[in-house]
């Protein structure tokens, strides 16, 4: 594993315990052939300082300065141009890498040569409580259905190939300001392939003053954006009543619409990738099977006309967990006391 890795992080007014620990940490990475190009975008003085002192104890960051604050979007794609690795792997100013992270995904690249985009495993920290991405450990044809719903790669948890991004022409869309990184990753899966690695190797870092805490709006706007995009290239328009439907799919829950509604939106979208096979029709039709079903779980009106079968066979689901020793959550075991009797 000799490829040089081009680390890429962009950094305004973070707090300076935050910054130091996420610096610190791809510093200390057991993979040692890489660069680490951070963009002061016009930081306040003591990320600065911070800055100037790591760029001087570690010959491998670079330290590239915007004269006014040019946001995150812009930031990246200028540490993208100033990059020379084979590999371009994303950091945040207030996240935490594990140590054999990039040498990680370096041995995954390299061992799947098919896939361009991999993201990691990834925990949330610092909220309260921890919670694990979902999307942990999914393959390209599973990637290829998230992204009709949601981002699939975690974005300070990704590594890309250099070439790839060169020879498509690809780069963040710098009139977004937030959720950029959905867009992208849609935008790559129609020309290669995303995957996410099960271990967990990035920890991602929840305060309030984060971007995706500060700029929900933006970010909610772009993933309209890029959904209603990428249902076009299935040929796809939905009405305002449809696309209801497709976010009743995606997560949340609804007394205005109907499970029939639902059904028939769910079923349109298979019909519309069979002839489009943007993504894989099999693979397709058993993640919108795994959506409807968490849909009618989630939605009380729905939850109490489930066929006695289905609701026998969550049961039976369940049971099977509990004598294998598997803890119930809080979650599943309120859900299995609303569950119909058989």
């Amino acid at each position: 594993m000799k490829g040089l890795v081009s680390v890429i992080m962009g950094v305004h007014n973070e707090n300076p315990a935050y910054l130091r620990t996420a610096v610190d940490s791809i510093c200390a990475q057991t993979y040692k052939n890489l660069e680490f190009i951070i963009v002061d975008d016009a930081a306040n003085e003591p990320c600065r300082q911070l800055l100037a002192d790591c760029e001087a104890r570690h010959s491998n960051i670079k330290i590239l300065h915007n004269s006014s604050n040019n946001g995150l979007t812009k930031s990246l794609n200028k540490a993208l141009a100033a990059a020379g690795g084979e590999y371009i792997a994303r950091m945040d100013a207030d996240d935490f890498s594990v140590p054999d992270r990039i040498e990680k995904q370096v041995r995954f690249m390299e061992d799947n040569p098919d896939i361009d985009v991999c993201g990691t495993g990834v925990v949330t920290f610092g909220g309260g409580e921890k919670f694990m991405s979902p999307m942990n450990g999914i393959d390209s044809r599973k990637a290829a259905c998230f992204l009709f719903f949601s981002s699939t790669i975690c974005h300070p948890s990704a590594m890309v190939r250099a070439i790839f991004l060169q020879k498509n022409n690809l780069e963040y869309d710098e009139s977004i300001k937030s959720g950029q990184d959905f867009d992208l990753w849609e935008r790559c899966s129609v020309c290669g392939k995303l995957a996410v690695m099960p271990q967990v190797l990035l920890y991602y870092r929840l305060h309030p003053g984060q971007i995706t805490a500060k700029c929900s709006d933006d970010q909610q706007l772009t993933s309209d954006m890029v959904r209603r995009r990428r249902l076009s290239r299935i040929g796809l328009a939905p009405t305002e009543a449809e696309y209801k439907c497709h976010l009743l799919l995606a997560s949340g829950v609804s007394d205005d619409i109907s499970a029939a509604d639902v059904l028939a939106w769910k079923n349109k979208l298979l019909e519309a990738n069979r002839s489009a096979e943007l993504a894989d029709p099999d693979e397709f039709e058993k993640d919108l099977d795994h959506r409807f079903f968490l849909y009618k779980m989630r939605n009380r009106k729905v939850f109490s006309a489930i066929r006695a079968a289905d609701a026998g066979c969550f049961c039976r689901m369940i049971s099977d967990n509990i004598a294998r020793g598997v803890k119930l959550s809080r979650a599943t075991a309120a859900l299995h006391k609303l569950l119909p009797n058989e």
